[in-house]
């Protein structure tokens, strides 16, 4: 693969081409069905958006009348996060979220993120999600899916990136705790969407977790 640049460096550029939440109506649908189911278990909902970027999703979250805190691990994405989100909380972290309380989260959102983590390690966050997380509270994650079983690197333009098959990223989320309530699967698109797109929304159930996380 040729050298990626990372979100730092690109930063600028990614504000300026992704200057919308959404790049399909499906994209936006699913967040919405996420936000009322999220309101059916609590009046008061929180949400903590994982890989936040330059902060779309959580301001519309915040407009829908979610509690939001955005995370991202890029310091010039989070610029531009608060230069456009003024009202809203942003915290410089990863995947794990180690400094965010989830335990007050009603869910938690990762659209795009967790490309960027190794499959192994994404199995291990999503089991700490999970000992973290109070039963009920739900979880959305959307990718780039594959057709083919199990989970396949790309040439991601800004950095190293793995797109999953949607049973794949299911199972790993069942192995969590987690339990499936939908997905949705869009074929690839005109533009950016040259694969297939996976939106997946679990609940917290009370099972136990597998308890393989490492990491807080």
């Amino acid at each position: 693969m040729v050298e990626q640049p990372g979100y730092d460096a690109m930063a600028d550029i990614y504000a300026g081409t992704f200057s919308e939440a959404f790049g399909t109506p499906l994209e936006q649908r699913v967040v919405d069905v996420f936000v009322d189911l999220l309101r059916d278990g609590d009046d008061r909902p929180m949400v903590c958006d994982i890989g936040c970027g330059t902060g779309h999703i959580a301001g519309y979250l915040s407009v829908s009348g979610i509690g939001v805190v955005g995370i991202d691990p890029s310091p010039a994405m989070l610029a531009h996060a608060r230069r456009g989100y003024p009202g809203l909380s942003f915290v410089d972290a990863d995947a794990w979220a180690s400094e965010v309380a989830l335990e007050d989260c009603s869910g938690v959102i990762a659209r795009f993120s967790l490309i960027h983590v190794e499959p192994q390690q994404v199995r291990q966050i999503l089991a700490s999600w999970f000992r973290r997380l109070t039963e009920g509270s739900l979880v959305l994650i959307a990718c780039q899916g594959s057709d083919n079983p199990g989970v396949h690197e790309f040439d991601h333009a800004v950095a190293r990136a793995w797109r999953w098959h949607p049973d794949t990223l299911a199972d790993a989320l069942t192995s969590a705790g987690f339990t499936e309530v939908f997905r949705t699967v869009s074929r690839p698109g005109e533009g950016f969407h040259r694969f297939p797109e996976v939106h997946i929304v679990a609940k917290r159930s009370v099972a136990q977790g597998n308890g393989d996380d490492v990491r807080s």
